[in-house]
């Protein structure tokens, strides 16, 4: 498993998975593709495509995987610490979190 670096961007291959831990509080910020992604410890998954993002709290463990094509993610420090609830929750607009459509 690797650590998120901030300014990182990822290239996702279609239908590959990542397993990843964010040292500190992160926006995963979907710039190509659509994703699945699943943080450690919470209830829901989100699917994100182009233009969405999801924050994520210090020591997450994420699992993100590509769908239908190629995707890239970049990685972003938060500019000011999150309280545990708010990222937990992937505050932020605009937020997937809902079931894709099969």
């Amino acid at each position: 498993m690797r650590k998120l670096l901030a300014n990182e961007s990822l290239s996702i291959g279609a239908g590959q998975a990542m397993s990843v831990t964010a040292p500190v509080a992160q926006t995963l910020q979907i710039m190509q593709g659509r994703v699945w992604v699943t943080v450690a410890g919470q209830g829901d998954d989100y699917w994100l495509h182009a233009g969405q993002f999801l924050n994520v709290a210090a020591d997450s463990h994420i699992v993100i995987e590509a769908i239908k094509g190629n995707s890239v993610v970049q990685i972003q420090r938060q500019s000011t610490r999150l309280p545990a609830s708010s990222a937990r929750a992937g505050l932020g607009k605009p937020l997937g979190a809902r079931p894709v459509a099969c």
